[in-house]
């Protein structure tokens, strides 16, 4: 899917003939914290690394993610954000099938299909969060073992749009009971948003022989221009990703920046609990309006079940106002009417809670 996703301020600035830090945008999942201090004087003081190529292999960045989770830097690779290993998976792998939990990121579908691999559906959404869950876990349980067999089974955790949350725990049991010949992919792009790694992450209580984890970069340190996630796996394709991986996959910029922000682990916690706070205030002021529903999410995020609103006609309105949601039409399972919004700084929230009222009321 090219165009579709969230956090398209460049065609609404064009529409509206402003610049596209003037839009507010609500669509993307990013953190909206300014970045710490010392990054940009850090970038800044590192121009003239531009003249030079990248490290090779990122391999800086790859030594510093292998001590912070006690793995080897040879289970890490780098790309041009998560979307490179989405689509690059089906193609590298060749699987008979891949099992998807809907619904979800659509990029995991498009990639496939894109490469002649059939899709089938796992997971429902019948409504509460817990419900959900518990359906889903239940789905990834009772999958019949010849589906799995050399399957790719894509699952985002916590959810993207819906922000529902599988403990890592009881994910890598299931997987661990599982036919062994599953290739098991797990967005982690929100993980951070949720708690620390030790409680967010398959990383935190051992990773499967079988997973592939996807991690990002852009979300949780607001660098989603930049392009730049990482690969997680223990699994013998690692062989098989590293001899297709081209040189100088990531940008200098990018490798500069990520270094710097893998040492100020703190600034996790900090856009962590920013984003969980106001998207408490997002929820609380938007709940009183009549038709506005959220799903009880655990990522930072909150997806809106509209009644008797129209989230075409909510989303039109607010970008000729300059402000930016996501309607979740072409999220496929969710059936009728959703919209997702994301925190950005207390004073934009205020102003959506603002202008959203005088829509609805």
């Amino acid at each position: 899917m090219l165009h579709g996703h969230g956090g398209d301020v460049y065609s609404i600035a064009r529409e509206l003939g402003i610049r596209p830090d003037q839009v507010l945008d609500f669509s993307s999942n990013c953190s909206p914290l300014p970045y710490p201090k010392g990054l940009k004087e850090y970038l800044c003081q590192s121009l003239d690394q531009m003249h030079l190529l990248p490290e090779v292999d990122s391999i800086t960045i790859r030594r510093l993610l292998a001590q912070r989770y006690g793995l080897d830097p040879e289970n890490f690779l780098l790309g041009s954000g998560t979307t490179q290993w989405i689509y690059s998976l089906p193609r590298i792998l060749k699987p008979e099938r891949a099992l998807i939990a809907y619904p979800t990121y659509a990029d995991y579908e498009d990639a496939c299909r894109a490469e002649g691999v059939p899709v089938i559906s796992i997971g429902t959404f019948p409504g509460g969060a817990e419900a959900d869950v518990k359906g889903l876990l239940a789905s990834i349980r009772f999958i019949e073992d010849r589906l799995l067999e050399k399957a790719l089974v894509f699952i985002c955790n916590p959810n993207n749009p819906t922000g529902l949350f599988i403990q890592p725990d009881e994910l890598a049991e299931i997987i661990n009971s599982r036919p062994s010949s599953a290739t098991w992919v797990i967005d982690e792009a929100y993980a951070p948003f949720v708690d620390e790694d030790g409680r967010s992450s398959l990383l935190g209580c051992g990773l499967p022989e079988n997973v592939i984890l996807l991690r990002s970069f852009s979300k949780i340190y607001g660098i989603p221009g930049l392009r730049v996630g990482c690969l997680v796996t223990r699994a013998k394709v690692m062989e098989q990703l590293m001899g297709i991986m081209h040189p100088w996959a990531v940008n200098r910029m990018a490798q500069l920046a990520v270094e710097f922000l893998l040492k100020e682990q703190a600034i996790e916690e900090q856009a962590r609990n920013y984003c969980q706070k106001e998207k408490d205030f997002i929820v609380e002021g938007l709940s009183k309006l009549e038709g506005l529903l959220p799903v009880e999410g655990r990522c930072h995020y909150v997806l809106f079940s509209l009644k008797g609103l129209s989230a075409k006609e909510i989303t039109n309105s607010l970008k000729k106002r300059g402000i930016l949601i996501r309607d979740c039409h072409n999220f496929k399972g969710l059936d009728g009417q959703f919209i997702r919004i994301s925190p950005r700084l207390h004073e934009d929230n205020q102003r959506l809670i603002s202008e959203m009222t005088s829509l609805c009321s």
